[in-house]
């Protein structure tokens, strides 16, 4: 059998789509042993595959994932069931939820946020007291001693 004809009849496209049979499948995993261009061969038709995917490709309805997801749920308390549908108790099977793009905070984080806003806003509203005291004060030294004339020194008496 010629390489070409063998890569024309499409075992290529039956094996990457998982559409060939056992016998077929080691067919073709011996050939592509004794011909390295067949790996050549299949990475272009993989990315000719994907590129048809991609531009033809249809976004299934959202019934389908509801449909994954039941076959993924807990069955009974024994164990779950697998993708195949046989029942494995060694590791549980973990359902994938799409999340939405919410953060969940916990509590004593709230808190303390709060606490950190309250304390600064305290430190705020004394910083604007005090510097309103000094201005009062500083008033009131310059109305007692004018800038013209001297202060007094506390060591003469």
């Amino acid at each position: 059998m010629d390489l070409n004809d063998y890569i024309e009849s499409g075992i290529i496209e039956s094996y990457l789509l998982g559409l060939a049979s056992a016998e077929e499948s080691e067919l073709f995993e011996h050939m592509r042993s004794l011909y390295p261009e067949l790996n050549t061969e299949i990475a272009a038709t993989e990315y000719r595959l994907q590129k048809v995917m991609e531009e033809d490709g249809v976004t299934p309805p959202a019934k389908v994932w509801n449909k994954i997801s039941e076959r993924l749920a807990p069955h009974g308390r024994g164990g779950y069931y697998s993708r195949a549908g046989r029942q494995q108790t060694e590791s549980p099977t973990y359902i994938l939820q799409p999340r939405n793009n919410t953060i969940t905070v916990s509590i004593w984080w709230r808190c303390t946020v709060i606490a950190m806003m309250l304390l600064i806003m305290g430190l705020i509203a004394s910083t604007v007291y005090f510097y309103q005291q000094f201005r009062n004060m500083e008033e009131r030294l310059m109305r007692l001693y004018p800038a013209h004339t001297e202060m007094p020194s506390p060591t003469k008496r």
